[in-house]
C-alpha cells in the first residue's frame, strides 16, 4: 500500500518534503534514512513522519524515493527530539540540522554497521608442549581477561602476534569470536588520586543528585584539580553501568585530557572530533549508540552523540567561545547539553576557572548550583602577577628589559618560560616608508598579515594569500617596513636573544601537521629549559609543571574593542594564561606588559581576581539590559553589492515593526564593523528582548515571509540566536 513519507532533506529550505513509497505506513519509523532525488541530485534524507494515501490525496506531482538505507531507525528518538528542538530554537532548516548531528559517513548513506574484530580468550585445555616466548606472553595477558581481549589491544601490548595466536588456536589453547572493535585501552592503570576536601565535596554534591536533572557550575581556580573531580565521577558512573559525555573546547586539549582518563579508568574511551578519521567517528558514534562506548570525549558536535545509558554530561572550560558554532547552524553546545540533560533527568557539570557571565548570571538566578575549588591541587601556589609598562619596550621585538631579565633568571634556574601574544604571523602591517601604502586585502576591510617564513601576505579573515611584496605597488619603492609583532617575529628575535635555549612556536601555523601539537606537548613535558611562544592554544587547560614564568604581550586592544564581550574575553584569557605558571612544586611568576598599567580593568583583575572582575562586568550588563540579562538574535545578510544587504534587512525590519508588538526592540540595520569580508558586504539587524518567548514568537511568525522576500535568493542571510559575536 502506497504511503507518503515526510522527509528532512539537506537543503536551506525551511520545510519538510513529501515522497512516495510502496511500503506500508507500518514499515516506516522516524529516524530512518532514505535516498531521494532532490532538485536533480541524489541525497540522503531523514524520515520525520509518514501518512497514508487516501482517495482525496493528490499524489500526481510527488516523486518516489530512490532507495531505503535503513530498515530500523538509525537516529534514536532522544536525538530526533533534540534535533527538532535545535531546529526550532535556532530557527534553522531541519535538514541542515541533521547534517550537523550525524557523522559524515552516516549522513552520506554509509551502512550503520560496527566494524568487527577478533576477540581472544583462553580455553580450559592444558598445555602439552613448551610454548614460544611470544605465545606464552599472549597466554599471560589472556589470563588477566577471562571475558576476552581484542586482537588490537594484544597487538598494542606485544607487537606482531598474528602467527602466535594462530599457533595457540591450532593447539586448542585459545579461541576467538568476532565482536565490535573498541578503542584500545591502556593496560597499566595508576592509583586513584587522593581528592582534597573541596574536590570531595564537589563530587558528593553531584553524586547525590545523579538521578535527577541539575546544573552544576564548578568554579575552580587554575590548577585546582577540576579534571580529578571529573575522573572520580566517571569512575562512579562506570560502576553503575552509565555513560558519560565530556565536552572539551579544543582538539589540541584532547591528547593530554584523554591520557589522564586512560590512566585511571579501565574502559574504552571514544574520541569524537575533526582530527579522527571519518571511519573512526562513525565507529565511535555507533559504539556510543549501542552503549558499548562508556566515556565519550569530544568537541562541540559531540553533543549530538546518542547515549542510551546516559548518567552525566561534563562541559570542561564551559566559558570557551569554541562551543558556539559561528556559521551554518549557529548552535551553542552548552545550551544543547543542558536541554538533553533536562529531558533525560541527569546532571550537567560545567567547569571553568573563568566562568562565563551567562553561567554566573544563571547562578544568580538560582538555576545553576555553584561548586568551588579555591586551592591549587597538591599544594601548588598561585603565581605572583606584575604589570610592566610597555612604553619602554624594545621597538624591534616589543619585549621590555624587565621581562628579558626575568626570562634569563628563570631559564638559568632550569625552568621553562611561556610568552603569550594572541597574534600569529610575523607582523600585522606591511607599509611603504616613502608613500604610506599599506598591504590590504582586496576582499576584506582588513590588512594582510606578513608571514615571513612562507614569504607571503595572508588575510586571516578570508584566507586570501599573495606573495610577499618586494617593492611598493604604488611608488615602486623598496623601502617596505613591517610594523607590530606576531608569534613568528617574537620567535625569530628570541632565537637571537637566547641562543642557548630552544624556542618553540605554538600557533595554528606551526601545528598543522597531524599530531604536531601532541609532539610539542610531549617535548615540553620532558621539563628541559625552553621558551614557548604561542597564541590562545597555549592558554587553555595545559598542565606544564616546569613553566615558572609567563609573559603576556600586547593585549591592550581588548580594552578598546567594539565587541561588547571583549573585556570579559580579555579577563578570561589573561586568567587562563597566567594559570599556566607555577602548577607544580615550583613557584610561578607572571609579567603582563601593557601601555595602560593604571587602567581600572588591570587594577581590578590583578588585585581582586577574576571573580570580582566578572561580577563587576555582569552588573554593567544587567544595568544596560544586555545579555545575559536580555535575549538577543541577529539577522545577518551579505551580498556582492554594498546596498543589497542593507536593503534586504531594511525590509525585514519594516516587516517586524509592523507586527505591533512591544516586547522586542528591532535595532538597525547597520553595516557590520568589518563591512567587507571575503568579497561580500555585510550588514546586520539586532533583535533584543528581556523575555525569550516574544523574541522566538516574532521570528516564528515572520521567518517564512523573510525566506520568500524577493531579495532572499540574491544574497546570503542567516539568523543567529544568542550571538557571541557582533563583529
Amino acid at each position: 500500500m502506497t504511503s507518503i513519507i515526510h522527509l528532512a532533506v539537506p537543503s536551506p529550505l525551511r520545510q519538510l518534503f513529501d515522497y512516495l513509497s510502496d511500503k506500508p505506513v507500518g514499515f516506516w519509523q522516524s529516524g530512518m534514512r532514505v535516498k531521494v532525488n532532490f532538485a536533480g541530485r541524489l541525497c540522503i534524507a531523514i524520515v520525520i513522519r509518514v501518512s497514508e494515501v487516501d482517495s482525496d490525496t493528490n499524489i500526481s506531482k510527488l516523486k518516489s524515493i530512490e532507495d531505503i538505507v535503513d530498515t530500523q531507525p538509525l537516529i534514536p528518538d532522544e536525538i530526533m527530539q533534540t534535533v527538532l528542538w535545535v531546529s526550532r530554537y535556532y530557527h534553522h532548516p531541519l535538514g541542515e540540522c541533521f547534517q550537523t548531528a550525524l557523522p559524515k559517513l552516516l549522513r552520506n548513506g554509509s551502512e550503520a554497521d560496527l566494524i568487527q574484530e577478533a576477540w581472544w580468550s583462553k580455553t580450559d585445555n592444558a598445555i602439552e608442549k613448551k610454548l614460544g616466548k611470544k605465545q606464552q606472553a599472549c597466554l599471560d595477558i589472556l589470563s588477566d581477561y577471562p571475558d576476552g581481549i581484542s586482537q588490537s589491544a594484544l597487538k598494542a601490548s606485544l607487537g606482531a602476534i598474528t602467527n602466535s595466536l594462530q599457533a595457540l588456536e591450532n593447539q586448542g589453547l585459545v579461541k576467538q569470536q568476532l565482536q565490535a572493535k573498541l578503542p584500545v585501552t591502556r593496560s597499566e592503570l595508576t592509583l586513584p588520586f587522593q581528592l582534597n576536601e573541596e574536590q570531595q565535596n564537589a563530587v558528593e554534591q553531584v553524586w547525590q543528585q545523579r538521578t535527577q536533572f541539575n546544573s552544576f557550575l564548578l568554579d575552580g581556580i587554575t590548577g585546582s584539580g577540576k579534571t580529578e573531580v571529573y575522573i572520580e565521577l566517571c569512575e562512579r558512573m562506570l560502576q553503575e553501568g552509565k555513560q558519560v559525555l565530556i565536552l572539551i573546547p579544543e582538539i589540541g586539549l584532547t591528547g593530554q585530557f584523554v591520557e589522564r582518563f586512560q590512566k585511571r579508568l579501565d574502559t574504552s574511551i571514544v574520541i569524537l572530533n575533526s582530527a579522527v578519521s571519518d571511519g573512526e567517528r562513525k565507529q565511535g558514534w555507533l559504539l556510543a549508540k549501542q552503549g558499548l562506548g562508556k566515556i565519550i570525549i569530544g568537541t562541540r558536535s559531540a553533543v549530538f552523540t546518542p547515549l542510551p545509558d546516559a548518567g552525566l554530561i561534563i562541559i570542561d572550560e564551559e566559558h570557551d567561545s569554541s562551543y558556539k558554532q559561528q556559521d551554518g547552524l549557529r548552535y551553542h553546545a552548552r545550551q544543547i547539553a543542558l536541554v538533553r540533560a533536562q529531558k533525560r533527568g541527569i546532571p550537567v557539570l560545567m567547569g571553568s576557572a573563568t566562568p562565563s557571565l551567562e553561567s554566573l548570571y544563571q547562578v544568580q538566578q538560582n538555576r545553576f548550583e555553584p561548586l568551588h575549588l579555591s586551592q591549587r591541587a597538591a599544594g601548588a601556589r598561585l603565581p605572583n602577577v606584575h604589570l610592566v609598562d610597555s612604553n619602554g619596550a624594545h621597538p624591534d621585538h616589543g619585549l621590555s628589559d624587565q621581562l628579558l631579565k626575568r626570562m634569563h633568571s628563570h631559564l638559568n634556574a632550569g625552568n621553562q618560560v611561556i610568552l603569550f601574544i594572541n597574534r600569529r604571523g610575523f607582523a600585522p602591517v606591511l607599509m611603504c616608508h616613502d608613500c604610506g601604502w599599506q598591504a590590504k586585502c582586496r576582499h576584506c576591510d582588513a590588512r594582510m598579515v606578513v608571514h615571513q617564513h612562507r614569504q607571503i601576505l595572508f588575510c586571516h579573515h578570508c584566507g586570501f594569500i599573495i606573495s610577499l611584496a618586494k617593492e611598493c605597488p604604488d611608488c615602486e619603492s623598496s623601502e617596505l617596513k613591517s610594523y607590530g609583532s606576531g608569534t613568528e617575529k617574537i620567535e625569530q628575535h628570541l632565537q637571537t636573544l637566547f641562543p642557548d635555549y630552544p624556542v618553540i612556536r605554538v600557533d595554528r601555523d606551526s601545528t598543522q601537521r597531524v599530531n604536531a601539537f601532541n609532539d610539542i606537548v610531549a617535548d615540553i613535558k620532558k621539563g628541559e629549559p625552553q621558551i614557548l611562544v604561542g597564541t590562545q592554544m597555549l592558554a587553555k587547560g595545559h598542565d606544564f609543571h616546569d613553566v615558572t614564568l609567563v609573559g603576556v604581550l600586547d593585549t591592550d586592544q581588548g580594552l578598546y574593542s567594539a565587541d561588547y564581550r571583549a573585556t570579559e574575553n580579555l579577563a578570561q584569557m589573561i586568567t587562563q594564561i597566567t594559570g599556566r605558571a607555577g602548577r607544580g612544586d615550583k613557584a610561578g611568576e607572571v609579567l603582563i606588559q601593557t601601555d595602560q598599567p593604571q587602567h581600572a580593568f588591570w587594577q581590578m583583575l590583578i588585585k581582586e581576581g577574576y571573580a570580582k572582575a566578572a561580577q563587576s562586568l555582569l552588573r554593567e550588563r544587567i544595568e544596560l539590559a544586555m545579555p545575559p540579562a536580555s535575549n538577543w538574535a541577529v539577522i545577518r545578510a551579505e551580498a556582492k553589492e554594498r546596498s543589497l544587504a542593507l536593503e534586504f534587512l531594511q525590509d525585514v525590519a519594516c516587516m517586524l515593526n509592523q507586527a505591533g508588538q512591544q516586547d522586542v526592540m528591532v535595532l538597525g540595520p547597520v553595516p557590520a564593523i568589518m563591512e567587507k569580508k571575503g568579497g561580500r558586504f555585510r550588514a546586520q539587524l539586532l533583535l533584543s528582548s528581556l523575555d525569550r518567548k516574544p523574541l522566538h514568537r516574532l521570528l516564528d511568525t515572520y521567518t517564512a515571509a523573510i525566506s520568500r522576500h524577493k531579495l532572499a535568493r540574491k544574497l546570503r542571510w542567516s539568523m543567529d540566536i544568542d550571538p557571541v559575536d557582533l563583529l
